[in-house]
């Protein structure tokens, strides 16, 4: 099993975070194989341990995914700038890996007709839990794991969003998780993860970005309710509601 740790980096204040994260993921009891720092601030250059890759235009957050994919492996561990793991978090995702997977610790389930379906989804965190938990959306904040497989799931929704228009490079986790069939798994304390300092910057302090994290939620819901039938390990299969297949995706 090879595994890719993808840390993103772009606030010059969060700067002094990328060698903790790095080291972290060096002493993890499951280092991953390879550990690539992408700096997508075009305004400063980064240099360190690992790939580095400095990017000379800001394409977002989503620029991770297709960088990722540079280094061909079974599956990516994404972290931003202001997180890092513990001692076990790579092995905790490791025992819950499976082809297709889409894996975190802070998900989401939310009510599709509300107009602030994001916001007001009930928040499913994995150190509140004992056994893996079916959500609607993860929240890229608290560490993705995600399969090489389960991109081709995302690649199919963004050429949708390609046709529309859309302005790549936020909400990519929203993208990302509900192209799939994502999880919230159960961490132990010493599995779970680090917040770090945000030096006061980051996403969620940008105008509108709530109203834009709804508005995707809810655009996106029936391409995730398709999303039920990616087959999943025994160990994740809950008995659930039955769930409409039908593709009611609609251009916002």
């Amino acid at each position: 099993m090879k595994i890719t740790a993808v840390i993103l980096h772009y606030y010059p204040e969060r700067t002094k975070n990328v060698p903790r994260i790095v080291k972290d993921l060096k002493d993890s009891s499951r280092p991953p194989d390879e550990i690539i720092i992408f700096n997508n601030n075009p305004e400063m250059t980064y240099s360190g341990d690992g790939i580095v890759i400095n990017s000379g235009k800001n394409w977002g957050g989503r620029a991770r995914y297709p960088i990722a994919l540079l280094e061909p492996s079974d599956y990516y561990l994404f972290l931003d700038d202001d997180v890092s793991v513990r001692k076990n978090t790579i092995e905790n995702f490791s025992k819950y890996a499976f082809d297709s997977c889409c894996n975190g610790y802070w998900g989401k389930i939310i009510n599709p007709d509300s107009s602030r379906c994001y916001v007001t989804g009930k928040e499913i965190y994995g150190k509140h839990i004992s056994e893996p938990k079916e959500v609607d959306l993860l929240v890229g904040e608290a560490l993705f794991f995600v399969s090489f497989s389960a991109f081709k799931n995302v690649f199919k929704t963004e050429e949708m969003l390609v046709k529309e228009n859309y302005t790549f490079g936020r909400e990519e986790d929203l993208i990302t998780s509900m192209s799939n069939r994502p999880f919230v798994i159960p961490a132990k304390s010493d599995e779970y993860y680090t917040r770090l300092d945000t030096k006061g910057v980051g996403y969620c302090r940008t105008p509108g970005h709530f109203k834009f994290r709804n508005l995707m939620a809810k655009k996106l819901y029936s391409i995730r309710r398709q999303a039920d039938s990616i087959p999943v390990p025994d160990k994740f299969k809950i008995k659930t509601e039955n769930k409409t297949k039908e593709n009611g995706y609609k251009p916002m």
